[in-house]
């Protein structure tokens, strides 16, 4: 999954999923996992949840789902991790709501000898596993990197950040932030949290395009706030002429990006990542050691190439 071409293909097989749909798998019966997830109502938690359990039939694991309502819901994905040692599952996985709050609970996990994996947003404590995940730091620069590029090295631009308390959240910014501060004729003019969440894009985009009516481009953290920032520029009739970027690679935003309303979208291959999370917490139930980390890559998929790659799949635009 590091690889160029490896990235390409991945991105290809997931696009086929987007616009043509993917078969169901059996239920069967093993290993109980545990996998504590944020808002289910996010696309991309969504479809990374639905692989885990598509993975897990496979494999022949129990998996236990449970999310959280909202990104910011960090009581409520204890009390869940909790409920998940009390049934003494066999590993739990964890998609953090908070990055400094879950640590009590991974320290419990710890203590009961249940391995715990982050997935996506790991912690800053607690015994892990491994953390498997998209390198946000690395997916930040490289919407930075795009977002020059597309400007031809000039413009003022803005920046929509998901939840202060994520680690996820943290990297984006920072990664963004690098590459965008050394272009010299680039003004980085806002930077400001909408927590994961469209309806929250939509007010901040709403706020930047007031205090900054000659914007050139935004980089919203997620496709969510993108997705939500795209209706502020529509009211405005701006669509297409604010270069906008999302991330993650939603199935909603990849055909805003298709249809030419984004004008991309930095994927994370959150299939991938769930099923990576499965296959690893197998091995760990098993005594594997894991490496600390395994990243599961990062690309950008933007109009020209949504075009491009689409034309050559033959599947229905749905």
């Amino acid at each position: 999954m590091h690889s160029r071409t490896g990235l390409t293909v991945a991105l290809v097989a997931l696009l086929a999923l987007v616009f043509a749909g993917t078969p169901a798998l059996s239920q069967q019966k093993g290993p109980v996992v545990g996998l504590a997830i944020k808002s289910l109502t996010n696309p991309a938690y969504k479809a990374c949840a639905d692989s885990a359990k598509a993975t897990a039939d496979k494999l022949g694991v129990e998996l236990i789902t449970l999310s959280s309502q909202g990104f910011s819901a960090l009581e409520e994905q204890i009390h869940q991790v909790e409920d998940l040692i009390q049934k003494r599952v066999n590993a739990i996985g964890i998609v953090a709501v908070d990055s400094k709050g879950v640590i009590p609970v991974i320290q419990e996990a710890n203590k009961a000898n249940i391995p715990v994996l982050t997935v996506d947003t790991s912690a800053d404590g607690g015994k892990l596993a491994t953390f498997i995940a998209t390198d946000n730091l690395k997916a930040g620069r490289l919407a930075g990197e795009w977002m020059v590029q597309q400007l031809e090295g000039k413009g003022k631009v803005a920046m929509i950040e998901g939840t202060p308390g994520s680690q996820q959240g943290r990297d984006r910014k920072t990664g963004f932030h690098e590459v965008i501060k050394a272009a010299p004729g680039i003004n980085l003019v806002s930077s400001i949290p909408a927590n994961f969440e469209r309806a929250k894009g939509m007010e901040v985009m709403e706020d930047i395009l007031t205090a900054n009516p000659d914007l050139a481009g935004v980089f919203a953290a997620n496709d969510e706030m993108a997705l939500g920032a795209l209706e502020a520029l529509k009211q405005r009739k701006l669509v297409g002429k604010v270069v906008l970027l999302g991330m993650n690679g939603a199935p909603e935003a990849l055909k805003a990006v298709y249809a030419g309303d984004m004008q991309g979208t930095v994927v994370q291959y959150m299939e991938y990542v769930c099923e990576t999370f499965v296959r690893s917490a197998v091995r760990a139930i098993n005594g594997e050691k894991l490496p600390a980390y395994i990243d599961t890559g990062v690309s950008i998929a933007d109009t020209k190439f949504m075009k491009k790659i689409l034309g050559t799949l033959n599947v229905p635009l749905k």
